[in-house]
């Protein structure tokens, strides 16, 4: 139960001291969960102009990560800067992963050579869904030695798989060392503990498509430990407004 500072005695000087304490920790509390939102641009309509800005806030706010196309990789890397506070992720070959698997590798090398922090990959869809996991499995191996030590995440586009076919490939993609899969492609809520289950601690799993700090909340609960959205700024700002008023 929360102490209330008129009936400890406390003095003038005391309530504030408590005052300016639970603000700070408020404060902490916070900044942790704006770690976890990732800014996702990944998106053609993100031209540089918006970048340029988007990558300012997300420095100013502290964001965990920042996933945009390979082509404005080397930019954004130039905008975040050496001393970033923020991950610069590249996102390749979303949302269905049809390339070949030798591109790909070449895009997470060229990736990491421009200055991203980690990468993004989709999952070869069509042959998931053809029952090809020898094929999947030596692809994720291929990304995982590309990426060197860098972060991999895989892209699974769950909407055009049964729950089976999300458990075994999540599964192969931990068994191979990934660091981290992303559930794309609608609602993640329907996925996210099936997945958990499975993959257990063996990598984090990033949930999408996030508009609000209610919606951020509830993926958080259901095992969710990053957060992707293209409102990624506004939803920090939220969660920075609400902890300073309840600190004051």
């Amino acid at each position: 139960m929360e102490a209330n500072t008129e009936t400890l005695n406390f003095t003038q000087s005391e309530k504030l001291l408590y005052q300016q304490f639970r603000k700070k920790i408020n404060s902490e509390a916070a900044h942790a969960q704006i770690r976890k939102l990732e800014y996702d641009l990944a998106d053609v309509k993100a031209g540089f102009n918006f970048l340029k800005t988007a990558c300012a806030d997300a420095n100013a706010l502290g964001l965990g990560g920042f996933c945009v196309l390979p082509a404005f990789v080397r930019q954004c890397a130039t905008l975040l800067g050496a001393e970033r506070k923020t991950e610069l992720v590249a996102c390749i070959d979303a949302p269905n992963g049809g390339g070949v698997t030798d591109i790909k590798v070449k895009a997470v090398k060229r990736a990491i050579k421009d200055g991203a922090d980690g990468v993004e990959v989709a999952a070869p869809i069509a042959h998931v869904r053809d029952g090809g996991y020898a094929y999947v499995r030596k692809e994720f191996k291929k990304l995982r030695s590309a990426a060197k030590h860098k972060s991999l995440r895989i892209d699974l586009f769950c909407t055009l798989l049964t729950k089976e076919e999300i458990k075994r490939t999540c599964l192969l993609a931990a068994d191979c060392g990934v660091n981290s899969i992303k559930l794309s492609g609608g609602s993640c809520a329907e996925w996210l503990a099936d997945v958990k289950s499975a993959v257990k601690d063996k990598c984090t799993i990033k949930s999408e498509g996030i508009a609000t700090v209610i919606e951020m909340s509830g993926s958080i609960d259901m095992g969710a430990t990053i957060i992707g959205s293209k409102n990624a700024a506004d939803v920090a700002r939220a969660i920075l407004t609400a902890a300073d008023a309840d600190g004051i």
